[in-house]
């Protein structure tokens, strides 16, 4: 086997920057969530926070996991599109410098997606993104050969904005399905929750092995406003469930085990974009190891808090550290 995961998704160079509250309120749109945007949209923003420090680095839901992967030591390969510019250039670069396999710059001359990053006091992430040639992924970009040879295939659900973008995610999972290799998904965002929901839950039936999502996206999915009750409906329909839960954790359940609970890594957060990947990439990564759900599920929530130490969705080089002692520095339950 030569990818422990291959993943899928929008390839998105993030651009990131500190606001104050009232700032989102005056955009009009969802503090904490993601909202499709144009870049002529996302430069008004930029241009009125020019006095702000910003940070660039590469991005997307899917990609950061497989990025989360490879810094563990795993190996991964990303199925994403990018433009032949100067984004899409660093963020092929970002990508093979952390071990994972990645296409690289397509024929377009620029178009690479962007994604506004603001970050408010609270450390909380809201996201304006334009989604450029990363909506041009199609099925025909699935390559077969590759997916021939992982453990394991991950898919973002922010691919179901796009209709060939959902098809090739759909294809992937098929594909994996046929070859008896585990299918895990992300739900990655309320907005798509509620955008795609029957859609959603008729993939997961049927695709999905293994499933990531936090509290708002489980609850959106299960229209409920109990988290339990998300819960217990949700590990009804895939084999193994993680839900994560912000600073107190997370919950999982497998087909052997009905729920158990994961605690937290404190930390002081910085920002919180990347979170729910990372805890994915993590996990992911234990369970490509074959170690225990609960193992898997804290390898999980020590990257995510990792992650939230610093600007930026990528798991720091600092934070690396062996299996042994990540699990023998996890302060419970």
């Amino acid at each position: 086997m030569e990818f422990d995961v291959v993943g899928i998704g929008n390839a998105l160079v993030d651009i990131e920057v500190r606001v104050e509250d009232d700032f989102i309120e005056s955009l009009g749109i969802v503090k904490g969530g993601m909202t499709l945007s144009s870049v002529e949209n996302q430069n008004k923003i930029l241009a009125a926070v020019t006095d702000r420090s910003r940070k660039i680095s590469s991005g997307g839901s899917a990609a950061n996991t497989l990025h989360g992967i490879g810094a563990m030591g795993g190996k991964g390969y990303y199925l994403g599109r990018v433009a032949d510019d100067d984004f899409g250039r660093h963020y092929t670069e970002d990508m093979r410098t952390c071990g994972v396999g990645f296409p690289g710059p397509d024929g377009a001359p620029k178009g690479t997606g962007t994604c506004v990053v603001l970050i408010t006091p609270d450390s909380e992430r809201t996201m304006l993104t334009h989604l450029g040639v990363s909506s041009k992924l199609h099925p025909d970009n699935v390559d077969e050969t590759i997916m021939g040879q992982c453990g394991t295939v991950y898919i973002e659900g922010y691919l179901w904005t796009g209709e060939e973008t959902r098809q090739a995610a759909e294809k992937m999972a098929d594909i994996a399905k046929k070859a008896d290799v585990p299918v895990a998904f992300t739900l990655s965002d309320a907005f798509i929750v509620n955008s795609y929901r029957e859609a959603l839950i008729d993939f997961i039936r049927w695709k999905v092995d293994i499933l990531f999502c936090n509290e708002v996206e489980a609850r959106a999915l299960i229209q409920t406003e109990d988290t339990e009750h998300a819960f217990e409906q949700l590990r009804g329909m895939v084999g193994t469930l993680f839900l994560t839960r912000g600073k107190e954790g997370a919950w999982a359940s497998s087909e052997n085990q009905e729920k158990v609970i994961i605690g937290s890594f404190p930390v002081e957060a910085v920002d919180t974009t990347g979170a729910g990947d990372l805890f994915a990439g993590g996990a992911l990564f234990g369970l490509t190891r074959f170690l225990p759900l609960k193992d898997a599920g804290i390898l999980g929530s020590y990257c995510a808090a990792q992650v939230v130490r610093h600007m930026g969705a990528r798991l720091p080089s600092s934070a690396i550290a062996s299996v042994e002692h990540i699990l023998s520095r996890y302060p419970g339950p």
